[in-house]
């Protein structure tokens, strides 16, 4: 495959199409809430069909990147437009589909309640998929479904994100599942490697899981490395048994502790590596150190003058 093409981009906000934008740069991460992109405009899309496109285009418009190379494009990224800066270059910044869930607010109560009740009261309309876990007392205080999933995800370590209209809200890790399986053949389609290979035994990570029961306590455990220097990773869960406790502690522990890389790994427009992908990454040159990987996040940059590019930040061995 020729890694020599010409990029093309198409970007609909509303019922406005822009052509040939400046750059973009998409933002996704399997342990972040929500993706974003970030558009620049040419100067000379001031007006667009004699019309000023502040006239045209609207904070809370639909919006839909798409991205490719000589004139074949693929959708890269949808969401609702969130900020205009109106400055020469004008740049719009574009929120993924949890935008509407961060303007609307609810006020609740209640005693004992389940994390899909919870997530089927502030997110009506979406199919949902959680675990079947009671929270116990929880308390909506005139705040957004989206504040409600960052608590989610601050205390009781769920995840969640939003796909063709289903909201999945689970454990680190689980959130997203395993996407595409896509391979990266270092010395061939990879434009930088910044990996660094460790053995297992060099990890020096200890886990400190944390239950919160709804009765008010907390069961703790602790697993991983003993080294002095090792550092610390904090998990919160809901409320769950001692057994899946160590369980969950265990599983996050052998994810992180593994012989392989770690560190990022940019490939070019192609293949379209997206977060919670497999990456295979192949080494003719070191082949025991071959291996899939889940990305946790990946940064898309398109640019007339930069080029395509793909920033993949490597995760555990699938």
């Amino acid at each position: 495959m020729s890694l020599y093409y010409e990029p093309c981009s198409r970007i609909t906000v509303g019922n406005a199409t822009f052509e040939h934008v400046n750059k973009v740069a998409i933002t996704e991460s399997v342990k972040e809430l929500g993706d974003k992109a970030i558009v620049t405009l040419p100067r000379n899309y001031k007006k667009l069909e004699g019309k000023s496109i502040l006239d045209i285009i609207a904070v809370g418009d639909k919006v839909t990147i798409e991205l490719g190379t000589d004139g074949n494009y693929h959708t890269e990224f949808t969401g609702y437009l969130a900020e205009i800066t109106s400055d020469a270059p004008m740049v719009l910044t574009i929120d993924d589909n949890f935008y509407p869930l961060k303007r609307n607010s609810f006020v609740k109560a209640w005693e004992k309640v389940s994390l899909k009740e919870l997530l089927n009261y502030v997110a009506a309309g979406l199919t949902i998929h959680a675990p079947e876990i009671n929270l116990g007392a929880f308390q909506i205080n005139n705040v957004s479904t989206y504040r409600v999933l960052r608590a989610l995800q601050e205390q009781y370590g769920f995840y969640s994100y939003i796909r063709n209209g289903e909201l999945f809200c689970q454990f680190a890790y689980d959130v997203r599942g395993i996407g595409n399986k896509l391979t990266y053949k270092i010395g061939n389609n990879v434009k930088k490697n910044d990996l660094k290979f460790h053995r297992e035994g060099d990890v020096k990570i200890k886990i400190k899981a944390i239950a919160n029961q709804r009765t008010g306590k907390k069961l703790v455990y602790e697993t991983g490395s003993t080294d002095p220097d090792a550092s610390l990773r904090t998990l919160n869960f809901g409320d769950v048994t001692l057994s899946q406790l160590k369980e969950l502690a265990e599983k996050t522990y052998s994810k992180l502790s593994f012989d392989g890389y770690t560190g990022s790994i940019t490939g070019f427009a192609y293949p379209r590596t997206h977060a919670a992908d497999t990456l295979q990454i192949i080494d003719e040159q070191e082949p025991e150190r071959d291996g899939n990987y889940l990305i946790e996040s990946v940064v898309i940059n398109y640019s007339l003058t930069g080029g395509f590019e793909r920033i993949n930040t490597l995760s555990f061995k699938v």
